[in-house]
């Protein structure tokens, strides 16, 4: 099972308030005219996608399960740095839900479901962090977050970095799975801290590298361009896997590569061996690795709840003496109960004749030496 936990999520198009505040007046019943229809319309995470975009993301999908992958991530990402979460549209329901098995009829009702290619799908939502630290990760916020199943950022300074690696990577329930490392771009000009680096993993963090950008930019970039994409990719990536030793750190397909962009499992796993991860860490970047953020991201959700009821057992004084009676069922006669201080002074009875039988054995025992080990005793010689 492979993971591509990047797969971006297309927005619809925020209206203008230009045209709204010119349509106020003589305008009113229109709207209310044209609002009637629009409630019996069913809607979906589709609703107010752009036809182009839609096919995009399509297609990209359906290229994802095509190369082996059994799990997706469907990343929504915000233009700009906010306060304000991004409603998920995904709680009017996932894209393809005759695909995750989740969702499908165990009944068998379907009967092209079994030639189809399982692909589960997950959200996500992906943000990114400046020097102004403004993040929409607060209490305030926490309704809204826990629609979505992965929380990651990308930090794009040196204080932003620090602050991903320590207070967003805490225990609790906004905690961040992910920090994305967007390598190709330039050069990083801060320094990846090791402490701040290893403190994120204890906390059950991973480090993402998006390859796609990095290795497959678009075409329509100059070719200086794309050259330097690489070089940046790479010579930061390897930085990446020299403090972290491979571990921790897990490979997307990212927004802003080509159309064909995206890699199958095996060419990502040679990518790993390339940039200096071990075989079987490359292989688990995809794999294990991704597994356990989605694990560890569902204790998110339950963050200081109860998984289950507690079940009370009241202190028993006598839990000892029944402990060695059920060592010793010769002690206790199955025919007739017995009460609890008939219970300690079996106990006590047994525990004396342990003790009387242990003291006759090492009498015995001592008496095992060898004829070396015992002094000589002068012998008197009789005259006869």
């Amino acid at each position: 099972m492979y993971f591509d936990l990047f797969v971006p999520f297309p927005l619809p198009p925020t209206p203008d308030d230009g045209p709204s505040k010119k349509s106020k007046k003589g305008k009113g019943k229109a709207v209310a005219q044209s609002s009637t229809p629009a409630e019996n319309i069913k809607r979906t995470c589709w609703t107010g996608l752009e036809s182009r975009d839609k096919d995009a993301f399509v297609d990209r999908v359906s290229l994802a399960g095509h190369l082996g992958y059994s799990v997706v991530g469907l990343t929504v990402t915000p233009s700009e740095p906010s306060n304000q979460v991004v409603s998920c549209p995904f709680t009017l329901g996932l894209p393809f839900p005759d695909l995750d098995p989740r969702f499908t009829n165990s009944g068998g009702n379907n009967v092209g479901s079994s030639s189809k290619t399982p692909l589960v799908q997950v959200t996500r939502y992906h943000m990114r962090l400046d020097d102004n630290r403004i993040h929409p990760l607060t209490s305030q916020n926490t309704n809204a977050l826990k629609a979505y199943d992965v929380l990651s950022v990308a930090p794009t300074s040196d204080k932003a970095f620090q602050l991903a690696c320590t207070d967003l990577a805490s225990p609790g329930p906004n905690q961040v799975s992910i920090i994305t490392l967007p390598l190709h771009e330039r050069p990083f000009t801060f320094r990846f801290n090791w402490k701040q680096m290893r403190q994120a993993q204890r906390n059950g963090v991973v480090f993402e590298l998006l390859y796609s950008a990095g290795l497959f930019p678009p075409t329509n970039l100059a070719p200086d361009t794309q050259r330097r994409y690489r070089q940046n990719f790479l010579s930061n990536a390897r930085e990446v896997i020299r403090i972290t030793g491979g571990k921790g750190v897990i490979f997307s397909s990212g927004p802003g590569g080509d159309v064909n962009g995206l890699r199958g499992a095996l060419d990502i796993v040679n990518l790993g061996t390339m940039i200096g991860m071990p075989s079987n860490l490359a292989k688990e970047s995809i794999s294990t690795t991704s597994k356990n953020v989605l694990l560890r991201a569902q204790a998110r959700k339950t963050f200081k709840a109860v998984m289950s009821m507690p079940k009370l057992v009241p202190a028993n004084a006598d839990a000892e003496a029944e402990d060695d009676l059920n060592d010793d069922p010769a002690l206790v006669p199955t025919d007739s109960p017995i009460d609890s201080e008939a219970k300690v002074q079996a106990v006590d009875g047994a525990r004396a004749e342990k003790k009387r039988a242990s003291e006759a054995i090492s009498v015995p025992l001592l008496s095992l030496s060898t004829a070396a080990d015992r002094p000589e005793t002068p012998t008197k010689k009789i005259k006869v």
